[in-house]
């Protein structure tokens, strides 16, 4: 089997290289053991009381700065020891009125976990004090607190990780000397050696479940906080702009990376939305078919002469305030080349890219009910590993141009077709198959593919598309109600009509590729003799049906075989099967002939 070795690959990992070193985690039992006070210059009490519940969530005012982190911290959690140094990671300090001072997320990678929370401190001349036993989170489940804490962690008996707390502790000082501010009396290894113990034990802050005097698994030492830089936010445009709207489905294919499967390569779909603005402005919503979670738009102009949209490299298409970084969108190729031989001796490949700072513009071209993205090149058919050669639209994280994705489309092929968001009647859906699963609860699929086009040919716009199941157990088409005990992932109500992007364990989809389960009721199956599937656009509130199409031959060609009949009767029943004067709405058309057969359609008014 061929593969592919990620050498350049964007991730942000949370974890350092010690994680996953298991030394057991132990909560670890009081003990009499105490800092040296005269070292740590912490103050101390008898007895700490319980801790102030006051949990701060929200921003407090007064002057924001960023300071970068030094130092070394562990996280233990099921006897796993993960985290280790604390270089990279960040903490924000408000400077408020009277003296106050506020820091968010003052132990090291704790937010991931107990959520984002601010302690409460004081500043005079160059100390800042921060009294222990604040609250840093609050568990509604447990009914727990948990607090700051000082203490040390150990070794114990049995070779797992513990922690001793002082109780005793009061308040910890943190020294300002110019741009770097220390955390007093904490001490511990500079260096963490993932085989030896030893290095994840130190002194210094820590949090800790005031419920049941446990050890909450963080604790950090010998901190340092260096003053960053302030970064300017970039502009990130997530509301969508005035103008006219023109919506187009997408084509091509992505190239992209994922720290759970490397690097992969997936055809395009979904939906790439332009609005026109005024004075020559345009916008493209998700230009990035791979970051459409970011929700946002880019900015560009736009030539009514040619027909060219010319969008400036560099935008933004989303960004961390956490973490300072963003996604931007740039120009860029991907290579491929040989890099030894897998374990069954074929040839392996790694993947590369260079992203070309020579181009600062990226081009689309419209045309007719076609946009088209100019100067990308790539064969998604050719045989591998080629078809990860390509030049395209690429989208990188800021902070290390890292890469994340490539878009691209053939020599001469479109980026986006046209988008019918108009009032229609869907294509006919095809019913593909019926699996039986075989096994004793009596599951199996049913597989239909949705149409993609309406009846003149134009595109659909998939998220207005809807369908129903039709079962005929012999006795004429019925309808078929989708229970919400039965397909309890996303149904929380019975329904006759599925939007199409409902995902769940009963169904699954793929493009326009969908099958769902069928449950037997006990020992009775609910399908004996045949499946039917019907389409549903619906634009504005109108709705329009496909036929039904049948997966047996039994209802292939029912308007054919009831050709030349005549008709006795025509009734109308609603989805509840209640008789309707009207059709009106969703509709069951029964056409009684006077050969006593009958034949029944869905329609939509």
């Amino acid at each position: 089997m061929k593969k592919i070795s990620v050498l350049l690959v964007a991730a942000a990992v949370a974890l350092s290289a010690s994680a996953g070193i298991n030394f057991k985690a132990s909560h670890a039992t009081k003990s009499n053991k105490v800092i040296n006070t005269e070292l740590t210059k912490v103050k101390v009490k008898d007895l700490k009381a319980k801790g102030d519940l006051r949990l701060i969530t929200e921003q407090p005012e007064g002057e924001l700065k960023s300071y970068n982190r030094a130092g070394q911290g562990d996280y233990v959690s099921s006897g796993y020891i993960y985290c280790g140094q604390q270089d990279g990671t960040r903490m924000d300090i408000v400077y408020g009125e009277d003296g106050k001072v506020y820091m968010k997320n003052i132990l090291f990678n704790c937010g991931g976990y107990f959520g984002d929370s601010w302690v409460e401190g004081t500043i005079n001349d160059n100390v800042i004090t921060v009294p222990m036993g604040q609250s840093i989170y609050w568990s509604d489940t447990y009914q727990a607190n948990v607090v700051l804490a000082w203490g040390q962690t150990v070794e114990t008996e049995d070779g797992s990780i513990g922690f001793v707390r002082d109780e005793r502790v009061e308040e910890i000082y943190y020294v300002i000397d110019g741009q770097t501010i220390t955390l007093q009396g904490s001490e511990g290894p500079t260096e963490i050696d993932g085989s030896d113990i030893n290095s994840y034990l130190g002194t210094g802050l820590s949090a800790y479940w005031e419920d049941d005097d446990s050890w909450s698994g963080f604790i950090e030492w010998n901190t340092v906080l260096t003053e960053r830089e302030p970064v300017v936010t970039p502009n990130v445009i997530t509301e969508q702009p005035e103008g006219q709207l023109y919506t187009y489905w997408r084509q091509g294919t992505c190239i992209y990376s994922s720290w759970l499967f490397g690097i992969g390569e997936s055809p395009l779909d979904g939906k790439m939305e332009v609005v026109f603005g005024n004075d020559g402005k345009v916008y493209i919503h998700n230009p990035l078919w791979w970051c459409d979670s970011y929700d946002s738009w880019v900015e560009g102009t736009y030539d009514w002469m040619t027909g060219i949209i010319t969008i400036p490299t560099g935008q933004y298409l989303n960004w961390s305030e956490d973490y300072e970084y963003g996604v931007q969108l740039v120009w860029g190729s991907s290579d491929v080349y040989e890099d030894g031989t897998d374990e069954e001796g074929n040839p392996a490949y790694s993947f590369t890219y260079a992203i070309d700072d020579r181009t600062t513009e990226i081009q689309y071209m419209i045309d007719d009910d076609m946009i088209y993205l100019l100067g990308c090149s790539g064969d998604v058919n050719a045989e591998f590993p080629d078809n990860y050669i390509a030049t395209g639209l690429m989208g990188v994280y800021s902070d290390d141009q890292s890469f994340i994705c490539l878009e691209f489309v053939g020599e001469d092929q479109v980026a986006g077709k046209m988008v019918n968001l108009v009032p229609a009647t869907p294509a006919n859906p095809t019913a593909d198959d019926w699996y039986d699963c075989g096994d004793e609860s009596g599951y199996s699929k049913f597989y239909f593919t949705l149409p993609t086009e309406d009846v003149d040919g134009n595109i659909i716009d998939p998220e207005c598309l809807s369908y129903s199941v039709y079962v005929d157990n012999g006795d004429g088409p019925e309808i078929f109600n989708f229970d919400a005990a039965t397909y309890s992932y996303d149904l929380y109500e019975d329904m006759t009509e599925i939007p199409y992007w409902i995902y769940s364990g009963g169904y699954d989809f793929r493009d326009y590729l969908v099958y769902f389960y069928r449950t037997n009721e006990g020992d009775n199956p609910l399908f004996t003799e045949n499946i039917g599937i019907q389409a549903i656009y619906t634009v504005d509130g109108e709705a329009h049906a496909s036929d039904i199409v049948w997966l047996y031959e039994s209802h292939v060609g029912v308007d054919e075989l009831n050709a030349g009949k005549t008709v006795a009767n025509v009734r109308y029943f609603n989805v509840a099967g209640q008789e309707m004067a009207q059709p009106a709405g969703m509709t069951i058309k029964v056409t009684t002939y006077t050969d006593g057969t009958t034949s029944a359609v869905k329609v939509v008014k």
